[in-house]
């Protein structure tokens, strides 16, 4: 019994686990933001050896789920990374300094309505908070003589027309947040007739949230939405840069934790007490992660509005389909629907009762998404999986494309009908 006992110590794996100084941070955050304060860390902890893994959520939480991963941190705005880990109980316990404790209870009390993650975990710190809003190159509108956006709600304005690029919630996580806050802002019906005749003026969807910034700083297309920070990082570079806070945009917190590994760090805490140190905290929003901090009073020109984290929860496997299928995959007949819808808009004044009527129904047909607000909300789709490997879930999500698609055909059938007997007289 005791050959038996040592011989089950001597191959456990947490008998091989080992400290060290390299420092493996996960995190959704451009390198580029990154790098600036992993260097001044290493100022401090001179010994520490920093390496930044960029991943996307939903790849972050793969490469979290497997038992020899070696990341210690993971640093992103994402609550979706995290909850997975919250349920496997793979995260260390915080033990932040005194003054890092001290500095996160300061917190405003305006701020305290997104703490969603913190209800459910005590391992989360959370070190700064984001808004959104939309990002504009003011040489671009200068050339093709269009008017800055004043809100959300303004690019569905026909004059930009494949003028607009944004990423996908499948894509983004704060993407994400900002289609969440359209739907819960507007309600799911007239959000998503926002979203799809938004969907109409895209030129491009993005692979990555900061491919949106980048595009626009390129002048590669004009406006988009995008997180405060990445609007900051680029006007710091190019001056004809513009930006404003969507009036309601809720605030986005950014965390950090230490995930459990058999190696972990020996500098894994001091990482954490570093971003919630009152010297941190104070140049943060100046620094290369252009964050609000957690003591901040809020002063730029946005209203931050409740927003129901546990019903983003609820339907984001639902979402993050349905804007591919109805949005991402239908770009082109998007285009061509609202481009028509737009054109026989012309002839409103001159329309029949039957055209009105017509007319009516191809703006229906092409702002309607094929899944409801109750089916949305309820457990229909509580089957639906993220994996592409899901059978059941390729077969319900085709559906919607051709659902949409067959929308889209129809409604661009009409417009041009209409459009037809108009240029006929």
């Amino acid at each position: 019994m005791i050959r038996l006992l040592l011989l089950l110590l001597i191959l456990s794996p947490t008998c091989f686990a080992t400290t060290t100084n390299h420092l493996i941070i996960l995190t959704t955050f451009t390198e580029a933001s990154i790098t600036p304060i992993t260097n001044k860390f290493q100022q401090l902890y001179p010994d520490s050896i920093i390496k930044v893994l960029h991943r996307r959520a939903d790849s972050g939480v793969r490469l979290l789920s497997k038992n020899d991963h070696d990341i210690d941190l993971v640093i992103t705005s994402s609550p979706a990374l995290f909850l997975p880990l919250i349920k496997q109980g793979t995260l260390k316990p915080l033990a932040t300094t005194a003054t890092a404790t001290a500095t996160a209870t300061a917190v405003n009390q305006a701020l305290l309505q997104p703490i969603y993650l913190k209800k459910h975990s005590d391992d989360i710190a959370i070190f700064g908070y984001s808004a959104y809003g939309l990002m504009w190159n003011n040489d671009y509108l200068t050339k093709h003589n269009l008017d800055q956006p004043k809100d959300f709600k303004s690019l569905i304005e026909p004059q930009y027309f494949r003028h607009l690029i944004m990423s996908s919630p499948a894509r983004s996580s704060t993407t994400h947040l900002m289609v969440e806050n359209v739907l819960q802002q507007y309600g799911w019906k007239d959000g998503w007739k926002m979203l799809l005749q938004m969907g109409g003026n895209l030129a491009s969807i993005s692979a990555r949230s900061f491919g949106v910034s980048d595009a626009i700083s390129r002048g590669l297309v004009g406006i988009g939405p995008v997180i405060d920070s990445f609007a900051f990082e680029n006007k710091q570079h190019f001056p004809f840069i513009g930006f404003t806070y969507q009036i309601n945009s809720p605030l986005m917190p950014s965390y950090i934790a230490a995930a459990k590994n058999q190696h972990q760090a020996n500098h894994t805490s001091h990482f954490i007490d570093f971003l919630l140190s009152d010297d941190m905290q104070k140049n943060l929003p100046e620094s290369s992660l252009y964050k609000y901090p957690l003591n901040s009073e809020i002063t730029q020109t946005f209203i931050s509005q409740p927003f129901d984290f546990k019903l983003m929860q609820h339907r984001d496997v639902v979402i993050k389909h349905l804007f591919e299928q109805a949005i991402a995959h239908q770009l082109t007949l998007l285009n061509q629907a609202w481009q028509q819808i737009n054109k026989a808009a012309k002839c409103a004044s001159h329309f029949t009762n039957e055209q009105r009527r017509q007319y009516d129904l191809a703006i229906r047909l092409a702002s309607t998404p094929p899944v409801t607000e109750a089916q949305s909300n309820s457990d229909v789709y509580n089957h639906l999986s993220l994996s592409r490997n899901d059978i059941v879930t390729t077969r319900q999500v085709n559906a919607w494309r051709r659902t949409m698609c067959s929308q889209l055909e129809l409604s661009i059938a009409i417009s041009q009908k209409i459009i037809l007997e108009h240029e006929g007289h």
